[in-house]
């Protein structure tokens, strides 16, 4: 008996939420200091009917220095995503690992827009490590071997 091949579709990739602010402008662009970056990932993937997930990408990343932010951006990069044929080790993979590494370079993108119309340098952000991020998180308490 042959096992049918996992098929994987993107519907649709679209940004659900954006926020970005700059509360220290106009200072800030006569400042030479390089503030320090705080970024914070989220995958959340959800089911949204029979072969169909949403995942979404979540980044938070804050700059600051001296305990003043210079900006903050909050993006929610989601795509949906046909998955047919898949375990749930693959769905979870799928889910976890290929689809969150497939938004980041549209939610790097879109942070790099916003930080340039703001009159700041994009950040070009590296890309992330998601199966690192699964593997972590499947270390977590309760693991057996």
């Amino acid at each position: 008996m042959s096992e049918a091949q996992i098929e994987v579709g993107i519907a649709r990739i679209y940004v659900k939420d954006f926020s970005f602010e700059s509360p220290k402008a106009p200072q800030v662009f006569q400042s030479s200091v390089q503030p320090e970056l705080k970024i914070q990932v989220n995958v959340t993937p959800k089911n949204i009917g029979e072969t169909f997930y949403e995942v979404c990408l979540n980044l938070l990343i804050e700059a600051e220095s001296n305990k003043e932010t210079y900006f903050l951006i909050e993006i929610e990069q989601c795509g949906v995503f046909d998955i047919k044929n898949a375990s749930q080790q693959q769905l979870d993979h799928i889910l976890t690992v290929f689809a969150p590494t497939t938004l980041f370079p549209y939610a790097r993108a879109n942070i790099d827009q916003a930080l340039l119309q703001g009159s700041l340098p994009p950040l070009a952000l590296t890309p992330i490590n998601f199966e690192a991020m699964r593997q972590q998180r499947a270390v977590k308490p309760e693991q057996t071997m």
